[in-house]
């Protein structure tokens, strides 16, 4: 990381580099070796005004194999201006509903819209303890297709989404509202639940030791009503949730997760309702060498790598993953997110 620095203004870089080599095509399974590459820069501006607010502006940097010759892209921009208690966001930021919630369990009809890419305006302000903050969102990333009907507008503006957190006593609270979005999906990770008005309720508390929250939300397809516990007792954490759902022909969904952390180890063991399952092994070896194994997915996933710290911020990662539906499309596999095949990459950090 670089820094500069004029009075109380900063600048600074930072950045990642990523070089490997993969053997399979995710999308089909099929053995298509092949080199790989990537490297991103982040750059952050901010300076202490004198009123006591503090001016900020970022931006990633992103370039890829299919970068070479072409324009690098940019995401991740945001401009704010924040002081103790207040703020506006500009940019790749939360929208209120989601910034402010938390699922208590698998909630079906949960689905506050999603801000992954497109712009947002985020007003934020705490009020007699209370943090709130509103949005409207900015989809331009939208295509034009010809004789589309009705026409997709090439800026279309999402409604008003509200979130409020805070704490009473002993309780932590969070209210999350957002009302029916416009009739067009964006590109930036949301589903048509996503356009639906949706509301949502959660509460916790700490009692005996347990961490215990209820939740409510509801969208046009019904409501889900959840409650989650979560116990540590000593390297163990258990984690149980139950939702029932409103829906006409909904399954409740349940869910129950043990972790285990001591030492070198960590051991993570989920399953639901379903047939789904996961166990994630982690090891430290020593010596910079860190092992990882599980297996995802019901155990259609299954992956194994191991990592080597090289100091400086340089890794080496030799891995192996399979996807053996080829269901994970964005090519990221169990928890660490391995490449479906072997990988062998060299990573650097600035």
């Amino acid at each position: 990381m670089m820094t500069a620095g004029v009075a109380a203004a900063e600048v600074t870089f930072s950045g990642t580099a990523n070089f490997g080599y993969n053997d399979t095509d995710h999308t089909n399974g099929a053995s298509v070796g092949a080199a790989f590459s990537d490297m991103d820069l982040n750059i952050a501006f901010s300076k202490e005004l004198n009123n006591g607010y503090t001016a900020a502006a970022s931006v990633e940097l992103d370039y890829a194999d299919t970068n070479q010759g072409n324009d690098i892209s940019a995401s991740d921009a945001l401009i704010s201006l924040t002081n103790a208690d207040s703020g506006i966001h500009y940019g790749d930021t939360k929208h209120g509903a989601q910034n402010a919630w938390s699922a208590v369990g698998s909630m079906d009809n949960d689905t506050f819209r999603a801000a992954d890419g497109e712009m947002v305006t985020r007003a934020d302000m705490t009020f007699d303890g209370a943090k709130i903050g509103i949005s409207l969102g900015d989809d331009t990333n939208l295509a034009n297709p010809t004789n589309a009907t009705p026409a997709v507008p090439g800026n279309e503006k999402d409604y008003i989404s509200l979130g409020i957190t805070g704490t009473a006593g002993a309780f932590s609270y969070a209210l999350a509202h957002q009302n029916a979005n416009t009739a067009w999906l964006d590109n930036d990770d949301n589903s048509a639940a996503s356009q639906q008005a949706t509301t949502g309720v959660r509460v916790s508390t700490t009692w005996g030791g347990a961490t215990v929250a209820l939740g409510h939300a509801k969208n046009d397809n019904g409501g889900s009503t959840g409650v989650e516990v979560s116990y540590p007792m000593g390297a163990f954490t258990t984690t149980a949730s139950y939702v029932a759902e409103g829906a006409t022909g909904a399954k409740a969904n349940w869910d129950v997760k043990v972790a285990y952390a001591e030492g070198a180890v960590g051991v993570t063991v989920a399953t639901d309702e379903s047939d789904d399952w996961n166990v994630d092994v982690s090891y430290d070896m020593g010596n910079g060498m860190n092992l990882f194994v599980g297996a995802d997915d019901g155990g259609k996933d299954t992956y194994a790598g191991v990592s080597y710290d090289l100091g400086g911020g340089a890794s080496l990662l030799a891995s192996y993953a399979d996807d053996s539906d080829n269901d994970d499309s964005d090519d990221e596999v169990g928890a660490k997110d391995y490449k479906e095949g072997m990988t062998f990459q060299l990573s650097f950090a600035f």
